[in-house]
């Protein structure tokens, strides 16, 4: 869990504890006008435990403090915003969260992206966009809405052409089955042409580069406000400065070993000589 994340649950727990204080009551008490155990109170006031805004309700009704509930229930959707889990982020389809990320990157003068496994989204053919919005569908429910999906996060793609972005990933992510062996090839055929773009600067870390930073996950720095990072589970959205500083310096660490113009090219087309050679022993077959 993210500190900012951690910090805000922290301070609505404080809050709720004020509370309860200023209404002469003990957690013991409040828990058991609200029919909870003792140790949810606790939680709650130390952040250990998100409240619901139910729970928010509850606890300040029986405060006798229902006027904080706006500010209160704003504070906790605040923190919701920061950790968002994909169920929840995706349930309205596909093409809903490529609109809210293009939306963000519209606001964006500057874009910096990191991929470690995939082929990030802004550079993404229609073929390739609809083999990672099968799995999302799949993996976590999302509506299936693909084909609406990719003409949003073809329109994202804009960006490109209106604002400085700068790309890194990793050739592994070049390599990895993340689509079938032909749409594959021809995702990095257009790949080699993005690295010409006029204002896209497009770095690929070739596979055996000695790291200075250990690229654990992606993620997607807008401007110097805004850090997007993409769990399994879940999205954080983060804005707290000395996080959005530490990912800054990891980027600028795995910006620095990268290959760029010709020499990224070359790597592409490493790979995909051995893609077309693995094609050739299978039709050989």
């Amino acid at each position: 869990m993210s500190s900012n994340i951690r910090q805000a649950r922290e301070s609505l727990g404080f809050k709720l504890r004020e509370a309860r204080l200023d209404a002469g009551l003990s957690g013991k008490e409040l828990a058991g006008r609200a029919g909870w155990q003792a140790s949810k109170v606790s939680k709650i006031e130390l952040g250990k435990q998100t409240p619901t805004e139910a729970d928010i309700r509850t606890w300040l009704e029986i405060a006798n403090a229902q006027e904080r509930g706006a500010d209160l229930v704003a504070e906790l959707r605040s923190l919701e915003s920061k950790y968002m889990e994909w169920r929840r982020r995706i349930r309205d389809g596909v093409r809903v969260r490529q609109e809210e990320i293009r939306e963000l990157e519209s606001r964006s003068g500057r874009i910096r992206s990191f991929q470690c496994s995939v082929i990030p989204g802004l550079l993404q053919i229609p073929p390739y966009m609809r083999e990672r919005f099968k799995r999302s569908v799949h993996i976590w429910g999302a509506r299936d809405d693909i084909e609406e999906g990719i003409k949003a996060r073809l329109k994202r793609q804009d960006i490109l052409y209106e604002a400085d972005v700068h790309i890194v990933m990793t050739e592994a992510a070049l390599r990895y089955g993340t689509a079938p062996r032909e749409i594959l090839m021809e995702q990095l055929d257009r790949l080699s042409l993005a690295t010409s773009l006029p204002r896209l600067k497009l770095g690929i870390i070739p596979l055996r580069e000695s790291y200075a930073a250990t690229p654990l996950h992606g993620f997607h720095i807008l401007e110097d406000h805004t850090v997007l990072v993409e769990t399994f589970a879940a999205e954080l959205t983060l804005v707290q400065p000395g996080e959005i500083e530490i990912y800054a310096k990891v980027f600028d660490a795995l910006a620095s070993i990268a290959r760029y113009g010709r020499d990224a090219r070359s790597v592409i087309a490493q790979v995909l000589t051995e893609l077309r050679a693995e094609a050739e022993s299978g039709d050989c077959d």
